[in-house]
């Protein structure tokens, strides 16, 4: 009885006791534990088809795509067209203002008639007439020349005060050398037709009238590249100048500016990169299946149609590769220049033991199983392997379809508790 009266007075000495001990062995064995506990998950060897794919990205580009200039220059009167439209070969893009160039036509025309009167002239040995002739040419010459030399004045007044362009400014300064040099030339034959008719006489005047051919033909071809056709059959990608614009032509190695983007939409391709580690393993007429951004309900098939035999380092100095594929369906209103991912089979095998990648660890050049042989012991196997997508790896020796496998996974304890859980550990 007094043990029970002791112990009934002394209960909450004793509980607080016990609570101590048990915390004191349970940190004992927590630090034997160590941190994290082992743990293992058994796998059966199974008979799966497995595809090992590889992921690209590009963008979507038309098969051709041409930047639509202009051969000479001048102000934008019309743009027939727009974005979206579909144009053939020989339809009108573009029209610019014709009105300088017919005066320029008109010109040449006139310099041309004179220059095969005086050849004509020369030919029947009318050096009196070829002298009148000349003279009165001097005269129109010094005429343009006074014209030319005014227009620079004006000009360059405009250009002080900043209502006038470099371009305007540069095509007066060339006016006006064009027109010297033309004054200094009529001078010139005037001089010769002075002396006397010769055969040097009749072969300049032969030489004008080829150049006043070619000047003419010139105006001419000019006043037809004022109007602007479609050299391919396309859609219209994008307009870039507008009516009333100023045309800066493409020739003599300047570059001149883009009017539109006309392209050909009946084949898009997809323009991309690749590394070297996929060179080898890509090739050309391989099927890609393709995820576009505007198309959200289905795949579209391609294939790759070209890759380049030609790397060039990018920013990091990893050595790309240009790769090019073509889809294969139509895809209505492409969104040229939109993301495109495509997925490539580059290996398959079908029906095959395989087993989670998880299962399999690395030792040396060996790849090991951890086989389950009775009472729940394990024996490591050395086995082969094939292709992996990734997830599950093919078995080609070292097991049989039904033996079971167990692979490593670990339990970790550090962290917060909405931290705990499992993670896989995948060995080699």
């Amino acid at each position: 009885m007094r043990i029970f009266r002791w112990l009934y007075r002394n209960k909450w000495w004793l509980i607080t006791a016990v609570i101590v001990v048990a915390a004191f062995f349970y940190g004992v064995r927590a630090n034997m534990d160590g941190p994290s506990t082992a743990a293992e998950m058994e796998y059966t060897v199974e008979r799966r088809d497995i595809v090992r794919e590889e992921t690209v990205t590009g963008s979507l580009e038309a098969k051709s795509q041409i930047d639509v200039k202009a051969k000479v220059g001048g102000i934008l009167k019309e743009v027939p067209v727009k974005e979206g439209d579909t144009v053939t070969r020989g339809m009108v893009l573009a029209r610019i203002d014709e009105v300088d160039l017919r005066k320029a036509l008109k010109l040449s025309q006139a310099r041309y008639n004179l220059a095969l009167a005086q050849y004509e002239k020369q030919k029947k040995g009318g050096t009196r007439e070829q002298v009148s002739s000349l003279e009165a040419d001097v005269k129109n010459r010094e005429v343009e020349l006074e014209l030319a030399r005014e227009n620079l004045n004006r000009i360059q007044t405009l250009y002080d005060k900043g209502y006038s362009s470099d371009q305007e400014l540069e095509d007066a300064k060339g006016r006006l050398d064009r027109a010297q040099a033309a004054y200094e030339d009529i001078k010139q034959r005037l001089e010769f037709a002075r002396t006397s008719a010769s055969p040097e006489d009749l072969a300049i005047a032969e030489a004008t009238l080829k150049q006043s051919k070619l000047q003419l033909d010139l105006a001419q071809e000019d006043l037809q590249n004022a109007t602007i056709r479609s050299e391919v059959d396309g859609k219209v990608l994008a307009v870039e100048l507008d009516p009333g614009d100023t045309v800066v032509p493409s020739i003599q190695g300047r570059e001149g500016n883009v009017i539109m983007i006309v392209g050909d939409t009946t084949a898009i391709l997809v323009q991309c990169e690749i590394g070297e580690d996929l060179i080898g393993v890509l090739n050309e007429g391989m099927d890609v299946e393709f995820d576009l951004s505007f198309i959200k309900d289905r795949k579209v098939p391609g294939k790759i149609t070209r890759i380049s035999h030609f790397g060039r380092p990018n920013q990091n100095g990893v050595v790309m590769f240009p790769m090019e594929m073509e889809l294969a369906e139509d895809v209505g209103e492409p969104r040229l220049g939109s993301t495109a991912r495509g997925k490539i089979s580059v290996a398959k095998a079908e029906n095959v033991l395989s087993l989670p990648v998880v299962a399999i660890s690395s030792r040396g050049e060996e790849k090991i199983a951890k086989k389950v042989t009775g009472n729940g012991a394990t024996e490591e196997i050395v086995v082969e392997t094939g292709i992996s997508d990734g997830r599950f790896v093919e078995i080609k020796s070292g097991l049989n379809e039904g033996d079971r496998v167990m692979g490593d996974f670990s339990e970790t304890e550090s962290g917060p508790p909405e931290r705990r859980g499992r993670r896989i550990v995948v060995k080699g």
